[in-house]
């Protein structure tokens, strides 16, 4: 059995930012011309764009979705690490545990799922969207443009990276 925990279409994204409408639109071309990628992929902003959150971030409720998995699949995990290491030491005979087995199974249950918990909150929040979020949210703030492309694997994304650079003033990317 295999649990899915990230439900995101399109979790690598490349942003290319841009000092003219022309530069944009020619890097837009250049993207839409390769068979690789859908206009759906592709996200133009302009310094005007309303609306640059949606196309920077659009698969909110896809990441919500997995926030919920992640931290369900890995506060069972940690729950069930406790347990094993409750036993375990509880099996080599200490002392002090002898007398306080549920006591014993619950801190150390308690202290595995916080665990887990941390690790998974911080596998699923994706600190590695932060850079090309800013970079934009900046480049619209100082009246310029960007593109974005929403990719499923390294190698578009590196394919993208290498379309958009020759137009771009700047290029950020997550990992």
């Amino acid at each position: 059995m295999t649990a899915i925990i990230d439900h995101e279409d399109n979790s690598k994204k490349i942003a290319g930012i841009f000092n003219s409408q022309s530069e944009a639109k020619n890097a837009f071309d250049a993207i839409s011309s390769d068979n690789e990628f859908t206009q759906d992929d592709i996200k133009l902003i302009s310094p005007q764009d309303a609306n640059f959150g949606k196309k920077v971030e659009p698969e909110d409720k896809n990441i919500g979705k997995t926030l919920l998995s992640t931290h369900l699949t890995y506060g069972v995990g940690g729950l069930i690490i406790g347990l094993l290491i409750s036993s375990i030491l509880l099996a080599l005979n200490f002392g002090f545990m002898q007398g306080f087995v549920v006591e014993t199974y619950t801190a150390i249950s308690i202290i595995s799922i916080f665990i887990a918990l941390l690790v998974a909150g911080f596998m699923s929040v994706r600190p590695d969207h932060d850079p090309v979020i800013n970079e934009v949210r900046k480049a619209k703030r100082s009246g310029k443009w960007a593109l974005i492309v929403h990719t499923d694997t390294a190698e578009k994304a590196n394919n993208a990276k290498e379309l958009i650079q020759p137009f771009a003033a700047t290029t950020t990317s997550t990992l």
